[in-house]
């Protein structure tokens, strides 16, 4: 029970956890269910591949239902063979040697370093839960029979603030994970944010969604150096789990709509390509095309999104 306590802590630290078991499904859902040594519940889990397939197609299937990277997962197994299969197969995962001892299996746990946060923000807290409200997303789009329509009946509401010092540990923290709809690789500390915070010539934007199903948390950044005629975007980026909603697209009307109000002409964006944001890239070319700069009218909120 001690592993799972040190498991149960990891999750509301705001790491995900997922299992990957050779089992039956039923079999092993009804341990989790009503076994009375069971701290952790069904809840707990974001996904799970429960079967007799091999584990190394487990682990990318979890990866993509989850949108995650490989290199951020942990595969954590009691088979040497297993782990050895995964090393060689998706050396990018993260798989420690378990000590022979279980009874050590906590402290183990506790010891490693992929799982040390230098701040523990409210976005880790409630992780857990929104993957679960995530999920529920998925399985309602299924009852509607054009994209568009799922995405009204979200109610999706993005709040979009400028130089709120409230977020700046989240929206560091967004800096230093987020790959793949990012323009440029770029981490900051909290001291450098608080200092463009300062800069009269430097605006720091962040986005909070909403929707029917709960709040997602702050989601997006963008660092902007202001001038007279251009605002010029330095950073971008947003967490994946709710790009392709529209929200890219409001998060970035609002900047232009702010730069319209202090009488800047145009919005320019500097992308650099890294192995991993093709989504970023994406998005761009969408909007911008090849052009540097592109009038601030011409950036507009989805219909079925609210800006609050």
């Amino acid at each position: 029970m001690a592993f799972q306590q040190a498991l149960l802590d990891l999750y509301d630290r705001g790491v995900i956890l997922a299992i990957n078991s050779s089992n039956n499904l039923e079999d092993a859902l009804q341990v989790i269910r009503t076994h009375p040594n069971m701290i952790l519940k069904e809840r707990h889990f974001a996904a799970h591949r429960i079967n007799w397939q091999d584990k190394v197609e487990n682990m990318r299937a979890l990866a993509k239902e989850l949108n995650i990277c490989l290199d951020s997962m942990v595969f954590l197994d009691d088979s040497p063979l297993n782990r050895e299969s995964m090393r060689t197969f998706l050396p990018e995962v993260e798989t420690p040697d378990l000590p022979t001892d279980t009874s050590q299996y906590s402290k183990f746990l506790h010891a490693l370093p992929h799982f040390e946060h230098k701040t523990i923000t409210d976005e880790d807290k409630m992780r857990g839960n929104l993957y679960v409200t995530e999920r529920l997303r998925k399985e309602t789009e299924k009852k509607f029979e054009n994209r568009e329509e799922f995405l009204k009946s979200l109610g999706i509401e993005l709040a979009v603030r400028e130089n709120d010092q409230s977020a700046i540990s989240r929206v560091t923290q967004l800096t230093e994970k987020t790959n793949q709809f990012n323009i440029k690789k770029r981490p900051y500390t909290e001291d450098e944010i608080k200092m463009f915070m300062q800069d009269d010539t430097y605006a720091i934007f962040h986005g909070r969604a909403i929707d029917q199903f709960g709040d997602q948390g702050v989601i997006a950044f963008a660092l902007v150096r202001k001038a007279q005629e251009i605002w010029h975007i330095e950073s971008l980026l947003m967490s994946c789990r709710v790009v392709g909603r529209g929200i890219e697209d409001a998060f970035l009307a609002a900047i232009a709509k702010r730069a319209k109000d202090e009488g800047a002409q145009t919005l320019g964006i500097t992308f650099e390509a890294s192995e991993k944001n093709e989504l970023a890239r994406a998005f761009v070319e969408r909007l911008f095309k090849n052009a540097q700069n592109v009038p601030v009218i011409q950036f507009q909120t989805p219909s079925w999104i609210t800006l609050a």
